[in-house]
């Protein structure tokens, strides 16, 4: 689309580390159960780059998050005009810290 500001992808660190930790935690009892989920996030965080406000705004100043259906994750992430940053990917249950 001409005219239309480019984004990246980009991970924070503490996402990385959120997305090595659900990956071990799950290969412990399935590792391909694991290797499915952490697709998963990922096509689901690259999704972000076509319709980057798919996820729902929580408070002001903090970042949106993206309900994931097909495993209870959800994913938290900023959009600026050049970039979407992933800052977290945690369970359904967990808050954001």
């Amino acid at each position: 689309m001409p005219g239309r500001a480019l984004r990246r992808l980009e991970f924070a660190r503490r996402a990385a580390l959120d997305l090595l930790a659900i990956d071990a935690y799950i290969a412990r009892d399935n590792p391909k159960a694991a290797t499915a989920v952490v697709e998963y996030v990922l096509q689901q965080a690259d999704l972000l780059l076509r319709h980057p406000f798919t996820g729902k705004p929580t408070k002001p100043g903090a970042p949106r998050k993206l309900v994931l259906t097909r495993y209870p994750y959800n994913i938290h992430y900023r959009v600026t005009a050049t970039k979407i940053r992933i800052v977290r990917v945690l369970h359904q249950a967990r808050r954001i810290a």
